[in-house]
């Protein structure tokens, strides 16, 4: 790990790609939405920026989102897959996180008079009868047939085609978000074909999970299921 100290800013670029982290003083900080920001008053996590003394900047890997990098360290909910792809990141990353000394969850009084802001996200609700109905993936290079069986129980028929070509970084490496989809293949590699079709049916957890396995996410799945009359999972079972 390289570290770079100058002008009472310091500077820690991590190995393996894993990003970049300055620690800086408010004077010296310029926001920048395409990093995760954390405000600390010495070794403390506090909400708004006018309680905080310094502020810890990251640069992220491409493949993560700031905004769930930081809810995920204050202990906020993200989706599921999301939380995957950021603790996968983490395990990496925490050894020299830990070392700082940086606690990043706040106290409960800073809890109690910070505002909070609930971001609109759309939700879904399983039903009995969606079960009954088969949906169909045709999507960049995968083709599939899925169940939603039960509230955490998604069924990809057998006979399933994977994408093969899997997506890189622009520097060439392999994202987060891939290797999440890679573990997912190698835990079902023995129902895997060389030719990427499945000889067995597989059960998942997630809609999420069904577009990683299939081809390697990159975009809304709820809206990629469609049934035979092309109506998407997300307009079956949306919460209005």
């Amino acid at each position: 790990m390289m570290i770079n100290f100058e002008n009472n800013r310091l500077l820690l670029d991590f190995p393996n790609e894993l990003g970049q982290l300055e620690i800086l003083d408010l004077t010296a900080f310029v926001a920048d939405k395409s990093k995760a920001t954390f405000y600390f008053k010495g070794p403390n996590l506090v909400s708004q920026k006018a309680q905080a003394d310094r502020v810890l900047v990251f640069s992220l890997p491409l493949d993560i989102e700031p905004v769930y990098f930081k809810k995920y360290l204050t202990a906020q909910k993200l989706p599921k897959h999301q939380t995957n792809i950021v603790k996968t990141y983490l395990e990496q990353l925490l050894p020299y996180l830990d070392k700082l000394g940086y606690q990043f969850k706040m106290s409960q009084e800073t809890l109690t008079t910070s505002p909070t802001k609930n971001a609109a996200k759309a939700q879904h609700r399983f039903s009995k009868e969606i079960a009954d109905i088969p949906f169909y993936i045709d999507y960049n290079g995968a083709k599939a047939e899925v169940y939603w069986l039960k509230r955490s129980d998604f069924l990809i028929k057998k006979g399933a085609v994977l994408k093969q070509d899997m997506p890189l970084n622009q520097d060439g490496s392999i994202g987060f978000s891939q290797k999440f989809a890679l573990s997912l293949r190698q835990e079902h590699a023995e129902v895997i074909g060389p030719d990427g079709v499945t000889t067995s049916d597989i059960h998942l957890k997630s809609v999420n999970e069904v577009g990683h396995l299939l081809y390697f996410a990159g975009t809304n799945s709820w809206l990629i299921l469609k049934d035979k009359t092309g109506k998407s999972l997300s307009s079956h079972t949306i919460i209005s």
